[in-house]
């Protein structure tokens, strides 16, 4: 397994792109089964259902108002957010892969995350949807329970014949801006989102930076899967580089 930790991208579209290259080139067996951690640029994904909505239109005026453009992601779920204090996560493998179950992935994707909090004494993360949050899913990482809980961790996957992904984003800090931003979308569409479900590991009482929880999630990585942590190369760089993803823009 290899280990791929790039930084921050100059822009959220060169980040999209190169997501979408690593996993390009894990199905076409270019490149084995890859682990990338990498820190948010600030920006709301939403899917490519959420663009059918009513209300989308207003919804990306709105994000983008608050100084948050809008990219269609890849997996499946709702509109998210991120930030500076935010971090992304994938473990991409080959098709072999897709014989394990989607709740195969989940649990994975889940035991590294839990596996970095506890190194940092993080307690009081478990599995479990809240209540009324955004890009619900019953295998998000929370801090208490359904009806007044927290989120900390959104988790999503992408299968498809050749390739599968399993990953997220981890919320270290800056909750009240991801709040801000989520409120507005989620009510331009007239979608569901309590206020209080937005959590973050700062709001739960870590003093952790993002520097510091991902540099836990590598460790947990070197330690579950003997994986190696390669320099992103420049080929792959170029590449996504080249096909940088457009922000959609505003029409209402």
């Amino acid at each position: 397994m290899e280990l791929l930790m790039p930084g921050r991208f100059e822009d959220t579209g060169t980040a999209y792109a190169y997501q979408k290259t690593l996993f390009e080139e894990v199905a076409a067996g270019v490149r084995g089964p890859t682990i990338s951690i990498t820190p948010s640029t600030r920006h709301v994904g939403v899917t490519r259902r959420d663009t059918l909505r009513l209300g989308f239109d207003a919804a990306v005026l709105a994000a983008r108002e608050e100084g948050y453009p809008v990219l269609v992601r890849g997996a499946g779920g709702g509109p998210i957010a991120a930030g500076p204090g935010t971090f992304g996560f994938s473990i991409i493998r080959p098709a072999a892969d897709a014989r394990r179950s989607p709740k195969e992935r989940y649990d994975e994707a889940a035991a590294l995350v839990l596996g970095a909090f506890s190194r940092l004494g993080i307690e009081g993360a478990e599995v479990g949807e809240v209540r009324d949050e955004f890009c619900p899913g019953d295998h998000s990482i929370r801090a208490g329970g359904y009806e007044e809980g927290a989120k900390l961790v959104g988790i999503a996957q992408r299968i498809t014949k050749k390739a599968t992904s399993v990953g997220g984003i981890v919320l270290v800090w800056g909750e009240e801006d991801l709040l801000r931003v989520l409120s507005r979308v989620y009510a331009a569409m007239n979608l569901p989102m309590r206020p209080d479900s937005v959590g973050s590991l700062r709001r739960i009482g870590s003093e952790a930076e993002v520097e510091d929880v991902t540099a836990a999630l590598a460790e947990e990585a070197k330690t579950l899967y003997d994986a190696t942590q390669i320099p992103l190369d420049e080929h792959t760089l170029r590449k996504a580089r080249r096909e940088r993803v457009e922000a959609l823009i505003p029409t209402a």
